[in-house]
């Protein structure tokens, strides 16, 4: 068990409130819950022998936490990171659900108000926090399959219908995690266009296209309405080429120097031909992050200006996909 002396609360209980509140007590830092079913909020509270509210203004008032996370439907994100930034001084970091926003011009005010009042804030795109992702922007970053040239990102599995306008739509619900990704190994001006299909209104699936003037282009596969569930990445280079498997969290190493067939079973890294396995829970290594920045004050490795960039992608996709035009945008690098 990871022992602190900080206090954490959890404003919504729903499935990703639920996994947060299960390691955050593991971690021995949960002292509250909060939603407005109270029902809801009591059952987790009970599991996890901590106290239930139903108004989080209350549960702040009477923990005194020194972090919160939010884990609401995506269109509260905004209005509950201002109220609590702008109402509870003792408040020394927010992490919140991806995405950060539901537009980025909420996103931007955010942004404003919780470096005005610093306060850390990290958003929960967890696939970065994937060891087997972390591995291949290493890889990436130290050469190891030379200039990446085209990169295909495929997302896929099922969401509930019902369960679809809480979450928003397919591009800021699970596109946000790839997107993220894409700016951690391309930047500069790129041409974007997206089409989507829409299910009750809402963009349920879609593929979305990225061309950098550098050359290198990412292609996306999103999906809510697919029977299975699908997280892969594929990077091809100049020298070689990265196959990730996110969920079994393989990745395997192609030089194009070797031949097709080449077995590939080493843990070695990074050799040639290598084929790795590594264990993690995400989530997990989402609020160790959390705590050591309420611990020093340091910047997330996922902060609100990439939430802000990953944002940007969003609505940039949203975009083309509506108007069926190509979008022009611009990445900056990340510092």
């Amino acid at each position: 068990m990871i022992t602190s002396s900080r206090r954490i609360v959890i404003v919504g209980t729903g499935n990703m409130g639920r996994i947060h509140a299960r390691i955050l007590s593991d971690m021995g830092v949960l002292v509250g819950v909060a939603d407005t079913d109270m029902s809801t909020a009591e059952k987790v509270a009970k599991s996890h022998n901590t106290d239930a509210f139903n108004e989080f203004e209350s549960m702040l008032e009477k923990t005194k936490p020194d972090g919160v996370v939010i884990a609401t439907p995506t269109s509260t994100h905004a209005s509950i990171a201002r109220s609590i930034a702008t109402n509870f001084d003792g408040i020394k970091g927010i992490l919140i659900e991806k995405p950060m926003t539901s537009t980025l011009e909420d996103g931007k005010k955010l942004a404003e108000l919780v470096k005005e009042r610093g306060i850390v804030v990290l958003v929960s795109h967890s696939e970065i926090y994937n060891p087997i992702v972390e591995k291949a922007l290493n890889l990436i970053k130290t050469d190891a399959i030379g200039t990446p040239r085209t990169v295909i990102h495929d997302r896929r599995g099922f969401v509930s219908p019902e369960r679809i306008p809480s979450l928003g739509d397919v591009f800021e619900d699970i596109g946000v995690h790839d997107f993220d990704i894409m700016t951690r190994i391309s930047n500069g001006p790129a041409k974007l266009y997206a089409q989507s299909n829409k299910l009750g209104g809402i963009h349920n699936s879609g593929t979305v296209m990225v061309k950098f003037d550098s050359g290198t282009e990412h292609l996306f596969h999103l999906s809510r309405q697919y029977a299975g569930r699908r997280r892969y990445m594929d990077v091809s280079g100049s020298k070689g080429t990265l196959v990730l498997d996110l969920f079994g969290q393989i990745i395997k190493i192609q030089h194009l120097d070797q031949a097709p067939v080449a077995k590939g079973d080493t843990i070695q890294l990074p050799e040639r031909g290598a084929t790795i396995k590594v264990y993690g829970e995400p989530v997990r290594e989402v609020l160790k992050d959390f705590l050591r920045c309420i611990e020093t004050g340091k910047s997330p490795r996922v902060n609100i200006d990439d939430g802000l960039r990953a944002l940007g992608i969003v609505e940039a996709a949203r975009q083309s996909a509506e108007s069926g035009n190509v979008i022009d945008i611009e990445i900056k690098p990340r510092t």
